[in-house]
Formats: C-alpha cells, sequence, structure tokens
C-alpha cells in the first residue's frame, strides 16, 4: 500500500473510531459493531464493540467473522477508480455457535478504488426469532424466510469469476497452469479470496481443489 492509501485509511479509521465511541454508551448487549482494516486481512479487526457477539476480538483475520458474509460483496469493485462507499444491507450472518445476526456493511475506498476499510453492524437475532416462533405457533403459520440478498451476491460472484475466467482462456480450452496463476492473481485482486467460500467457489469455477488454489496463492505470494 503506498503511502496516499495509508493516510486515507489512517484519516477513515479515526473518524470511524470516534463513531464507535458515541455509540458504546447507547447501543445495546446484542448489538455489534466491527471496523475493519482492510490493507491487514490476517488481523483486519481495528476496534469492536460487543464482540461476544460473534466471538471477536481485536487482531482477528478478516475470515474470523460470522459464516455467509455477504458484506464483503462490496470488495468485488475494488481497483475501479470509483471512490463512493458501498453499503450492504439487510442481510443475514451466522455464527459459529449458530447465532443469526442481522448485518449491514459500509465498504470505503481509497481515491483509486481500493478497499481501505469496513464498518460493520451485527445485531444477535436469536430474542427476535425466538418471539416470531412463538408467534408462528400461537398462530400456527409460517412464513418462509427469504434470502434475496444473498442470491444477488452469488450471482455477482459467479458473474466476476466467469468474467476474470474468460478473460484468460478461450471456450472448449483446457487451462493450463500458467493461465490459472493468472486467473487465481486477478480473483485475488479483485478480493474475492477475503470473502467467506471465495476458495470453494472460484475452485468450483476452474474445475479443481481447493487444495490446487491454496498452493496457487502460496505460488503467487512467493513472487
Amino acid at each position: 500500500m503506498n503511502v496516499e492509501h495509508k493516510q486515507q485509511s489512517d484519516e477513515l479509521i479515526r473518524t470511524l473510531e470516534a463513531a464507535m465511541d458515541a455509540l458504546a454508551s447507547t447501543i445495546a448487549g446484542n448489538h455489534e459493531i466491527v471496523l475493519h482494516d482492510l490493507t491487514k486481512p490476517a488481523a483486519s479487526v481495528h476496534k469492536i464493540i460487543n464482540g461476544h457477539v460473534s466471538g471477536r476480538k481485536k487482531g482477528d483475520s478478516l475470515l474470523s467473522g460470522p459464516d455467509k458474509d455477504t458484506g464483503f460483496a462490496g470488495l468485488l469493485s475494488g481497483s475501479t477508480g470509483n471512490n463512493r462507499p458501498v453499503v450492504i444491507k439487510n442481510y443475514k450472518t451466522v455464527t459459529f455457535s449458530g447465532k443469526v445476526l442481522n448485518s449491514a456493511s459500509t465498504i470505503y475506498y481509497s481515491d483509486a478504488g481500493e478497499p481501505l476499510v469496513a464498518f460493520c453492524n451485527n445485531i444477535d437475532a436469536t430474542p427476535y426469532e425466538m418471539i416470531r416462533q412463538g408467534v408462528d405457533l400461537l398462530l400456527n403459520h409460517q412464513e418462509p424466510y427469504p434470502d434475496d440478498n444473498a442470491l444477488a451476491v452469488d450471482t455477482l460472484l459467479a458473474q466476476t469469476l466467469n468474467e476474470i475466467i474468460s478473460k484468460h482462456t478461450l471456450p472448449g480450452k483446457k487451462i493450463q497452469k500458467a493461465q490459472r496463476l493468472k486467473i487465481v492473481n486477478d480473483m485475488r485482486a479483485k478480493g474475492i479470496f477475503k470473502m467467506k467460500g471465495g476458495v470453494q467457489h472460484a475452485a468450483a469455477a476452474l474445475g479443481v481443489s481447493r487444495y490446487t488454489i491454496y498452493n496457487d496463492l502460496e505460488a503467487l505470494s512467493e513472487e
């Protein structure tokens, strides 16, 4: 990361830290707020309030959060030259203990369009779900639980993977290792591997195993 991006990231973090300090005294105990430094994915959690909700703490990695976190779909639009924040709201995530969270995230970008900071809100929906189930039991009626946002993100991810693969291959031709490395490198640049399930989706799209993707990423990191 260059000096300019570091300055932009530090300024965003200072601003959002102050907002978190103000919110800390007003939010309920089932409301978690997480500030991620996306330039440090291995220890992205810069500040967290009510970390017991997801079981995280300061210094945890980007991938240590709840499963099915579609909030990081905003990372797919990195390096586009568009520096406007991306807001992803009204989606569900699931903690390792099985709690369902109502989530919303804002991804902030550098002037060059690189993802710098994520400001995430997660609310433990367990108490509300218990109330809903009780009402359903009394009314003997259950509504289906749609997840349209997850479907939309899956579609975006599939389109992005197909575009990257098409860029480096020809239809009907077997993908050679050199081509695959270029494809995996582009996927990494798009932030796909910072999302939950990114490796699995990439492996399926390329017709290889997860371990092949991990080996490719290791080889690219050594270059």
